[in-house]
């Protein structure tokens, strides 16, 4: 489909849970974190950390310490450890592309409309999942590290927004958890939201699908609502 007939200016991509399937090896690396200090980590606290940024798991972790009754470890130490946990898990079991992600990644791309990754990661997590997927499907790359506040927070996309040079309200965000998609819907983008591992909402620029298997341009076109206003 010609990018002039899309509607939308711009396709912003989630990277965990929504491109690869990291999430099983976030939860792994959160498990063992907290394990070393005898504090069971529940579905719960995996429901309650999807989505975010180390940094806030962290605080999340370092909080469920001192609660147990541990010696609270500082969050800066945690998030250390849990990092090393994490990108030793990626570099031995690089991570496999989600259903239907390496077509759309394609199609997007020989559209010509500007990408960008927007990851609640950090930069070495991000490098590393780049390695597995390649990273020349993609013109901007956002990490935690590159944002002073993170989703659900709008700077990670407002940020990607900036950079492409693209208005975030005629740029369709593609997410998979309650916080990234607040992220993307508070800076103003359309989203496109996989039903993966927590319910998020449908509304008037949010259509909730359940995988991106069989889903190109054409399929996305179809979704976007438009802002009111003329087009940025």
């Amino acid at each position: 489909m010609p990018r002039d007939v899309l509607g939308f200016q711009s396709v912003l991509f989630d990277m965990d849970g929504t491109l690869v399937d990291t999430e099983p090896l976030w939860q792994s690396a959160e498990r063992e974190t907290m394990s070393g200090y005898g504090v069971a980590w529940t579905k719960a606290d995996e429901a309650h950390c999807l989505g975010g940024s180390t940094d806030r798991v962290c605080r999340y972790m370092a909080d469920l310490v001192t609660a147990a009754g541990r010696r609270p470890p500082t969050p800066e130490h945690l998030a250390d450890m849990f990092l090393d946990i994490m990108l030793g898990q990626l570099l031995t079991h690089p991570p496999e592309p989600q259903p239907g992600v390496a077509d759309l990644l394609r199609e997007v791309r020989e559209t010509g409309l500007p990408t960008a990754l927007v990851s609640s990661s950090s930069r070495p997590l991000m490098s590393a999942v780049l390695a597995a997927i390649g990273s020349e499907w993609f013109d901007v790359t956002i990490s935690a590290d590159d944002v002073e506040r993170h989703k659900p927070d709008p700077l990670p996309y407002q940020r990607a927004c900036t950079e492409l040079g693209v208005d975030p309200a005629w740029s369709l965000a593609i997410e998979d958890s309650p916080t990234g998609a607040a992220s993307a819907s508070s800076a103003g983008a359309y989203v496109v939201a996989v039903q993966h591992l927590a319910a998020i909402e449908s509304g008037p620029r949010c259509t909730v699908v359940d995988t991106l298997s069989g889903i190109g341009v054409a399929e996305l076109a179809a979704m976007f609502t438009p802002p009111s206003g003329p087009s940025g």
